[in-house]
């Protein structure tokens, strides 16, 4: 197995650096930290470097707050230059980890995301004659419980300069954090994505599994064997305990496809796809909301109808959509353009 020596200098190469800070500040032009680092933003960037240079650059406190859509989660959100330095590393480990990825692994990751995965899942549905199980799981507290010195173990099987795996020691315990990784670092999804990688490996080619999709920790196996499923999912929990994981106690379960198959927002049938019921009646509360209120700018609620035009696009919501724009005039002007 190929492990790549000096990465390092990589990181810290000037060029990489001003990607990074492209990267790290899009969509945040207006934010006041992007502001306040772009008023001296060659001296910032020459200060950065430096300290990853001499390898004495470390992670300020995280801000922390919580968010509560769609449901409650802590967020640890780093400082804009830890942000960059962040984007910096993920541009070096990206070339090497890309390709290494299996094909149906769908979160974070180019030219996939949750519309892929769906479209997926119908492929391999339309796939059999008669009717397939399915097996649906996912794992329990996923992020918070990835296990740091084997996170570190998997990355050296890859990294072979120290330096890198030190600037990822120091961003997986920044703020004193010994567990997890945590929502708001953007390397998260790539450690977390690396980390599973594992089990995809194991399913892939150890089991044979042939039908399976993993979108970061759901995970669906397809199967005309309920028997063979049953196994399977032995098998995935006692791997996922080397990875000192477990499954989720109640999001574990094997069914006939015909019941229908609640995954990334939608739920699929080899004929048809339908919007997922809660996802239905949040955008309904936020339509009302949107309604009783007159102080809500226009932009805020363009976008969050273009949110769901967007998601509902990949399903059979036609006519849905037209009982909603019936019941709600605020949603048909939006949607054909006309004014508030």
């Amino acid at each position: 197995m190929k492990r790549y020596k000096n990465l390092y200098e990589k990181i810290c190469d000037m060029d990489n650096l001003c990607l990074a800070y492209m990267k790290a500040r899009r969509y945040k032009a207006n934010k006041f930290y992007v502001v306040e680092f772009d008023a001296q933003l060659d001296e910032n960037l020459a200060q950065l470097q430096s300290e990853l240079v001499a390898e004495t650059w470390q992670p300020q406190n995280y801000k922390v707050f919580t968010t509560f859509d769609p449901k409650r989660r802590l967020i640890h959100a780093p400082r804009f230059r830890d942000r960059i330095v962040q984007h910096a590393l993920a541009g070096v480990i990206e070339p090497i980890y890309s390709p290494l990825f299996i094909h149906d692994s769908y979160a974070s990751l180019k030219n996939k995301g949750s519309h892929a995965g769906v479209d997926r899942l119908t492929k391999f549905l339309r796939r059999h004659a008669q009717s397939v199980y399915v097996l649906k799981c996912d794992v329990r507290k996923y992020f918070d419980s990835i296990d740091h010195d084997i996170l570190i173990s998997i990355l050296r099987k890859k990294i072979a300069d120290e330096r890198v795996i030190g600037i990822c020691q120091k961003i997986l315990t920044c703020g004193g954090i010994t567990k997890g990784v945590t929502l708001g670092n953007y390397t998260s999804q790539w450690f977390a994505n690396i980390y599973l990688n594992e089990l995809d490996y194991f399913l892939k080619h150890g089991l044979k599994c042939r039908e399976y999709i993993r979108y970061m920790d759901d995970i669906v196996v397809l199967s005309e064997s309920k028997e063979w499923l049953h196994e399977i999912k032995k098998q995935v929990d006692a791997f996922l305990k080397t990875l000192k994981l477990e499954l989720h106690s109640k999001k574990q379960e094997i069914f006939p496809e015909c019941v229908g198959i609640d995954f990334l927002g939608y739920v699929t049938w080899r004929s048809h796809r339908q919007l997922r019921r809660r996802n239905i009646r949040r955008f309904v509360r936020r339509l009302k909301g949107f309604e009783r209120s007159s102080s809500i700018l226009e932009e805020h609620i363009n976008g969050s109808v273009m949110s769901w035009k967007g998601y509902a696009q990949h399903a059979d919501s036609f006519g849905l959509n037209q009982k909603l724009m019936t019941e709600h005039p605020l949603l048909e002007r939006m949607l054909l353009g006309g004014a508030r």
